[in-house]
């Protein structure tokens, strides 16, 4: 296992190794890696907990309390007996408690997804450097406070349902909490219990060493057995170690420690960090263990008051226990599509009447209805009465020619449908939106969802000019669908109703592809695909106008199965159980067709791509949304239901022209994980495959239904996720760009307004560039509101590279409802320099002026910018807070700051040079003068006294005396 938080090696580094050993390595923007030193690393951090260990451990201990307490109607309940003293895992759990009824998938993918948000911290622009976030640089109350903020932004994401970037909050929330314990000196103070205060609301953490406190001595080893300051000790202080180069550790302050920490030489020398077992990385390694147990305790201990504030099925929800994540439509409400709506209400009812057999439903029933020229709005529920009584309340009317707001429809769908599910679109009409096609690719790719058409085309129906209509206008349709590993299925008025049935065979969340073809040409031709041991209900999907159909098995028989046909759409279902091995489609089809083969399983994987990063913060960073061109990066695959007698051995990427690039993967020190090293990410749109043996050595394979494509730059978008109506909401937008330099176009949209904004930026390789952007929530916008801006990247003056894309989701609340804190207020400024009165203005250089702010916002100053003057601003740190100090010549007696904190607050403070009275040449010659006639008075007085005592001599002694020659 990794490190706990260096800073943070948050997967272990054997999946670093193929890079590590090629001779070092250089990521865009950071240092490169040297083998030699990492394959030292590998020796020493083996054993250390990680932040991924911790926070998998917490979530799977919070799941299987949940379920412990609410007993199963059907099956036999759970013991805690049953799993005290052995290793949680999620297939355990879930399979001791709901059997089959459930898949990993969902679990898995949260799971992922909560412990990605945690170790992404330590990477993304906005965090990796943010001393409130880690609890460094004595930020313990701020950090503290921001805990606090960000538990109530939790609890309003899920009253909000939004549980993905719930899911993000929580991650990030127990990073933080991981770090109090690890980075501060609580455990060097004897505790062996966890803060009581810490994330606890209505609570503050004091007893907190002040800035005239010494809180550590020099240490030079790198093992820092008794290097904090006694007296911090005795008093039971709080204190935590700087970090790097800003703010500034003061003198006698402890730092993090570590070769990558920059402050490590300033006084007091050395560090405290616990984030491994290893003294080369962490000065007070032999204390990780404990750390890492409260750490741990901790973790537990916030989800445990989480769910008591929640029920127990909204907990469920948000740690991705379901049957199936959504039942979601897309439906064209225009006067032709009447029998459309009707089979989307018979599907519906059939599923919901299925599912309530079982222990679970859907989280959601989603539907997003379109014509032209309005679509929206989303439909959302978890009630399935609600849904019903939704469609039932559609009627077709108006339209009759084409085109519809497809896209726009499809989009608001991709966007409030949990990943991982599959979303069907019902219209015969092609889309008047086509110019959102980059923006719904981004989310198939990024969400991972399914995307099927039934498209209904009825000459006895048609719509006016329909003779006029370009005979490929449903080539957009066939694209996302082939995009997205879904279907596009062409039916008539008469048939639809048969051919929706597609819908309940894939409302299931096990449902796995084993063959897709989505257009080939006509004529003979064959297809294989594999069964293996852990399939079943496999059924066979083809849309064109087939002649002839053979199924072999891989024996060589001929196999039926049950064949049913509806104009143009064939279905074969085969009977379980299956033999094992290549099954070969032979077929003669008189025009273009596709072919879609899936069956169920619990064996399937997730997977995703991450670049190894160096500097300041090293570890593996996850592409949360695409893979990035010209950059090193790891495939890391994440197997699901994968019994132990089985294996996965390569991964494929396999790009639209056939061309496949095979690597080997390496076994992971988790269960189940497996890394691979691409050594070059395909060009265009690629698929990801698996493959290995079960137990008898028999094939494996899976596919990943969705085809991706590789940018050449990563976007991020922050803000608070709070937000009121009315009121202007400031977004920081950060570009990277890895690629040869470049102009990009930067949009941001919103799916409640048609407002968008756009700003062009050049590019260099490696640069990275921040801008904020406005975003301004309509007036009268319904509290609870899920808004969801989107950002998209695209080259200025060409299409040939994939846009980056993210997307960033916001909740509308009250005025009265928000618990932030009051805005941040300009300090009364102290000064250390004054500018001379009366100064000549050619002689203004050779004189400064300067003056300090102390910030005393619990939101810290997370930059500067200097929008009036000529001075320069530098940041550093107080007690725990951000000072600012400005200088400036005095040819500029006043400036004005803007400082933004963390939460993307901005306020401004103007500053006035202080002006000290000088003298004038007039007043310095009177005083040259009185002081030398002072001078002459004092002579004189010393020459008197001393004639006097003379004189006294002679009449005493005799013998004249002449002052004067004295």
């Amino acid at each position: 296992m990794g490190a706990l938080h260096e800073r943070s090696i948050t997967f272990s580094l054997p999946m670093l190794l193929p890079f590590l050993l090629l001779g070092g390595l250089a990521i865009p923007g950071g240092h490169a890696f040297f083998p030699n030193f990492w394959s030292k690393f590998l020796s020493l951090t083996w054993g250390s907990s990680t932040h991924q260990d911790l926070t998998e451990e917490a979530v799977l201990n919070i799941t299987l309390r949940i379920l412990l307490d609410n007993k199963h109607p059907t099956r036999p309940p759970l013991r805690w007996e049953d799993f005290e003293g052995k290793t949680l895992t999620a297939d355990a759990i879930l399979e001791a408690y709901y059997g089959d009824e459930v898949s990993l998938r969902p679990f898995r993918a949260a799971m992922r997804q909560i412990v990605s948000a945690n170790a992404n911290m330590d990477f993304l622009n906005g965090t990796r450097n943010d001393p409130l976030r880690h609890f460094d640089s004595e930020r313990v109350r701020q950090g503290n406070s921001l805990l606090l903020q960000a538990r109530e932004d939790l609890l309003w994401s899920m009253r909000a349902k939004e549980y993905e970037g719930a899911r993000e909050l929580l991650g990030q929330i127990l990073h933080s909490l991981q770090d109090f314990y690890s980075h501060t000196n609580w455990v060097e103070l004897g505790n062996t219990d966890v803060h009581p205060d810490l994330a606890t609301s209505g609570r503050d953490i004091d007893s907190i060493a002040e800035v005239s406190d010494q809180t550590c001595t020099d240490c030079t080893d790198v093992s820092c057995q008794n290097n904090m300051a006694a007296a911090i000790q005795k008093r039971r202080l709080l204190t935590s170690g700087y970090y790097g180069v800003s703010p500034v550790k003061p003198r006698g302050k402890c730092s993090h420690g570590g070769p990558f920490d920059d402050s490590r030489e300033r006084s007091a020398r050395g560090g405290i960090n616990k984030d491994t077992a290893t003294a080369i990385f962490s000065p007070h390694h032999f204390l990780h263990d404990k750390a890492a147990a409260l750490a741990l305790k901790a973790s537990i201990k916030f989800l445990s008051e989480l769910r008591e504030e929640v029920t127990d099925r909204d907990m469920l929800r948000l740690l991705g226990v379901s049957a199936f994540p959504a039942l979601s439509f897309v439906l064209d409400t225009t006067g032709s599509m009447g029998e459309e709506i009707t089979s989307a209400r018979l599907q519906s009812r059939r599923i919901i009447l299925h599912q309530n057999k079982t222990l679970l439903k859907p989280d959601y029933y989603i539907l997003v209805p379109f014509n032209d020229p309005g679509f929206g709005p989303v439909y959302k529920t978890s009630d399935p009465d609600e849904f019903l009584r939704i469609l039932d309340g559609l009627h077709a009317l108006g339209g009759g020619d084409e085109p519809e707001m497809c896209l726009s429809a499809l989009q608001l769908a991709l966007i409030h449908t949990p990943p991982h599910s599959e979303i069907f679109v019902f219209t015969d009409a092609s889309s008047k939106d086509a110019h959102l096609r980059s923006n719904v690719e981004a989310l198939i790719q990024e969400r991972k969802m399914k995307v099927s058409f039934l498209i209904t085309e009825d000459l006895s129906r048609a719509r006016s000019r329909r003779e006029l209509l370009h005979p490929n206008r449903f080539d957009l349709y066939t694209d996302l669908a082939s995009v997205s590993g879904g279907q596009i299925i062409f039916t008539n008025n008469q048939d639809v109703s048969k051919v929706a049935a597609v819908i309940t065979d894939s409302a299931y969340f096990d449902v796995v592809t084993l063959l897709h073809v989505q257009t080939a040409e006509g004529g003979r031709t064959h297809h294989v695909f594999l069964v293996d041991e852990f399939l079943h209900n496999v059924t066979l999907y083809i849309n064109g106008d087939i002649r002839e159909f053979r199924l072999k098995d891989p024996t060589g028989r001929k196999q039926y199965g049950h064949r049913e046909t509806y104009g143009r759409f064939t279905q074969v279902f085969l009977s379980d159980p299956l033999p094992v091995g290549n099954w070969t489609i032979f077929m003669k089809a008189v025009e273009p067709y596709s072919i879609h083969v899936q069956g169920r399983s619990p064996v399937d994987f997730l997977y995703y791509f991450g670049t190894p990063v160096n500097g300041s913060h090293p570890g593996l960073y996850q592409l949360n949304h695409q893979p990035v061109a010209g950059v090193p990066t790891i495939l890391v695959v994440d197997a699901i239901g994968l019994p132990e007698s089985a294996n996965l051995s390569q991964v494929s990427l396999t790009s639209r022209n056939g061309k496949t690039q095979t690597v080997d993967l390496e076994a992971a020190n988790q269960p189940g994980l497996f890394t691979a090293k691409i050594s070059e990410i395909p060009s265009g749109e690629f698929s990801v495959g698996v493959r290995g043996r079960d137990g008898r050595g028999l094939e494996l394979k899976r596919e990943a239904p969705q085809q991706l494509s590789a940018a050449e730059c990563i976007v991020e978008a922050s803000s608070n996720a709070l937000v009121i109506p009315g009121a202007v909401h400031p977004i920081s937008v950060t570009l990277t760009h890895f690629g040869e330099a470049h102009c990009y176009s930067v949009t941001t949209s919103n799916d409640v307004t048609e407002d968008s904004a756009t700003f062009r930026i050049q590019m260099a390789p490696g640069g990275t560039t921040v801008r904020t952007v406005e975003f301004r929530v309509p007036d009268g916008t319904d509290h609870n509101t899920i808004v969801t801006v989107m950002v998209k990247a695209d080259t200025c003056d060409s299409d040939l590279h994939p846009p980056c894309f993210t997307h960033l989701s916001l909740i509308v609340i009250g005025d009265n409802q928000t618990a932030s804190a009051p805005p941040p207020v300009c300090p009364q400024p102290s000064y250390l320099q004054s500018c001379p009165q009366s100064l000549d203005h050619g002689r203004c250089e050779d004189h400064q002026w300067s003056s300090v702010l102390l910030v005393t916002d619990i939101h810290g100053v997370k930059f500067i910018r200097v929008v009036n003057g000529s001075g320069t601003a530098a940041l550093y740190s107080d007690a725990g807070n951000d000072g600012v100090k400005y200088t400036s010549t005095c040819c500029h007696l006043r400036a004005e700051l803007v400082m933004t904190n963390r939460q993307d607050t901005s306020w401004s403070c103007s500053l006035t040079a202080q002006i000290t009275a000088a003298a004038t040449e007039h007043q310095l010659h009177y005083l040259l003068v009185i002081l030398f006639l002072l001078i002459l008075a004092v002579g004189a007085g010393i020459c008197y006294i001393q004639k006097k005592w003379r004189r006294q001599t002679e009449t005493d002694y005799g013998g004249p005396k002449d002052c004067e020659k004295d």
